[in-house]
C-alpha cells in the first residue's frame, strides 16, 4: 500500500508543481483589440482626418498653445522596459506607446496609429549639460527596434522644434514641461549633444536603453529607483499608481486597412489645433505635396501638373483647330500649290490629291504676298508651249483658279502675235515667182 501511494504521488508531482507555482498574470497585450478603440477613445480629445500620405490620422484639440508630444509627463526607469514615458494626459496610453507622431502642414502635430507597443517612441540626445528627446518620425512606423541612425539623428532644421531639452539634473522631474529649455535654443542644444537612441529587444519585449542609467545616477548623485509596469485590462485604469508601480494598458492592436473613425469624430472645416502650425517644421518626407519615396518627382500630387490637361487636349481640341483655320482660309488664291503644303490637320490632303514633288513650299503659308509671286511665276510655266492655246486650260484642273487665268492669258498673247513679223523671206519669194512668170511669157 505504501509503495502504491508513493507511485501515485510521484505520478502527480509534476502536475502539483505546476499548479503550486503562482500563475503568471494574464498579460493585457494578449488581448486583441481593433483600431476602432483608438477612434472611440481619442474622439473626446481631438479629431480624425484623412491624411493624403498616412491615411487616418489624429490631432489633439484639448492642449495649450505651447504643447508638444512627450512634454506633459515624466520619465521613469522600469524593470522590464527601461525608460518609460508616464504621461499626464488622458490620451497618452495610446499616442505615446503606439504609432508615431508626424507634422502636418495644416494641422501641425498628428498621430498615426500603430500596432506595436513600446515604452516610448522617441529619439534621445545627450551631453554633460542637457538631455533631449523628440518623437520618432513616421518612417519608423514599421520598425520595432534597431532603428537606422538616419531616422534617429533628427538634426535637420525642420526637426528642431520637435525636441524637448532639459538640463540633465531635471531629467526625472515629475512636471518636466516646466523645466523645458527654450525652443529657440534647440539648434544650439542639438549641436552640443550626441544621438544616443538605443532600442533593443529582450524576450520579444522592446526595451529603451537610450540614456545610460548609471551615468545619470553618477551625474545626479543619487540612485534611480526602478518601477514595475503592471498590466491592466481597462484603458481607464492606465496611469501611474505609486512610486514603484505603474499601471499600463497595452493590448495587442489589430490595424485593419480601411477602418474609418465615426463621422462624429472626424475633423470639420472649423476644427483646428490651439497651437500655432509652422509649415517649416514639416520634413520633406511628411509634406503633402512632396513626392513619395517610390514614385518619380511631382507624381504624388495632382496639383503639380496644372498644365498637363491642356497639353494633352491641344493636338485634337477644337480650339487648336480654330486657331489654325485662318491660315487655311488665306490659301485659296494659292490653291495650285496647296497639294504640296504640310497641313497638320490633314484636311487639304484629304480634299485634293497631294503631289509630293513640291516639298519646298511650306514657307508660302506665312507669306501674305504669295499671290503676286505666283502670278509672276505662271507666265514662264505657260510660255513653254506658245503655239498651243489649249495648254493653259489644261493647267486649270482646279476650277477655282479661273479668276486669275484671264490676266495670265493676255500676257502670253503678244508673243504669239509677234510671229508674223518674222516672215521676211516671203516678199522675195513672191518677187521670184513674178520674175519667172515674166520670163515664161512669149516674147522674152
Amino acid at each position: 500500500m505504501r509503495k502504491s501511494m508513493t507511485a501515485i504521488f510521484l505520478a502527480l508531482a509534476p502536475v502539483g508543481a505546476l499548479s503550486l507555482v503562482p500563475a503568471a498574470p494574464v498579460q493585457a497585450q494578449q488581448v486583441a483589440i481593433s483600431v476602432s478603440l483608438f477612434h472611440q477613445e481619442l474622439a473626446a480629445h481631438g479629431r480624425w482626418f484623412q491624411h493624403p500620405r498616412y491615411g487616418w490620422a489624429w490631432f489633439p484639440t484639448t492642449v495649450d498653445a505651447q504643447w508638444r508630444p512627450y512634454s506633459h509627463g515624466q520619465w521613469v526607469w522600469t524593470e522590464q522596459y527601461g525608460w518609460y514615458w508616464n504621461s499626464d494626459e488622458p490620451f497618452g496610453w495610446a499616442t505615446y506607446h503606439y504609432g508615431r507622431w508626424g507634422y502636418d502642414e495644416v494641422y501641425g502635430w498628428v498621430w498615426i496609429p500603430g500596432s506595436t507597443w513600446g515604452p516610448a517612441w522617441v529619439a534621445f540626445r545627450y551631453s554633460e549639460g542637457q538631455v533631449g528627446w523628440a518623437p520618432l518620425p513616421p518612417e519608423t512606423l514599421e520598425i520595432s527596434f534597431g532603428f537606422d541612425t538616419r531616422y534617429t539623428d533628427m538634426s535637420a532644421s525642420y526637426y528642431e522644434p520637435r525636441w524637448v531639452f532639459v538640463a540633465r539634473d531635471h531629467f526625472l522631474d515629475a512636471r518636466i514641461y516646466t523645466s523645458a529649455l527654450p525652443v529657440m535654443q534647440n539648434n544650439v542644444y542639438i549641436r552640443q549633444t550626441v544621438n544616443v537612441t538605443n532600442y533593443v529587444t529582450v524576450n520579444n519585449v522592446i526595451v529603451n536603453r537610450s540614456v545610460d542609467r548609471q551615468r545619470m545616477e553618477t551625474a545626479m548623485g543619487r540612485k534611480i529607483e526602478a518601477a514595475r509596469v503592471k498590466d491592466v485590462d481597462d484603458v481607464r485604469k492606465s496611469g501611474r499608481r505609486g512610486d514603484t508601480e505603474i499601471d499600463a494598458y497595452r493590448p495587442q492592436v489589430r490595424v485593419t486597412p480601411g477602418t474609418a473613425p465615426p463621422v462624429a469624430a472626424r475633423a470639420k472645416p472649423g476644427d483646428k489645433p490651439r497651437y500655432a502650425v509652422h509649415k517649416d517644421a514639416t520634413a520633406p518626407s511628411e509634406r503633402r505635396v512632396g513626392p513619395s519615396p517610390t514614385s518619380p518627382p511631382d507624381s504624388a500630387d495632382p496639383k503639380a501638373h496644372p498644365a498637363q490637361p491642356p497639353a494633352k487636349v491641344a493636338p485634337s481640341a477644337p480650339p487648336g483647330g480654330a486657331q489654325r483655320q485662318p491660315p487655311q482660309r488665306s490659301t485659296p488664291p494659292a490653291k495650285p500649290d496647296e497639294p504640296s503644303r504640310i497641313d497638320p490637320d490633314g484636311r487639304n490632303s484629304e480634299r485634293r490629291g497631294a503631289t509630293p514633288a513640291q516639298p519646298a513650299q511650306p514657307p508660302a503659308k506665312v507669306a501674305p504676298s504669295a499671290p503676286p509671286d505666283r502670278s509672276q511665276t505662271q507666265p514662264p510655266q505657260r510660255s513653254a508651249p506658245p503655239a498651243k492655246p489649249s495648254v493653259p486650260p489644261a493647267a486649270q484642273p482646279p476650277a477655282k483658279i479661273a479668276p486669275s487665268a484671264p490676266p495670265s492669258r493676255a500676257e502670253p498673247a503678244p508673243p504669239q502675235r509677234s510671229a508674223p513679223p518674222v516672215k521676211p523671206n516671203e516678199p522675195p519669194k513672191k518677187a521670184n515667182d513674178d520674175q519667172k512668170k515674166n520670163d515664161e511669157k512669149p516674147g522674152r
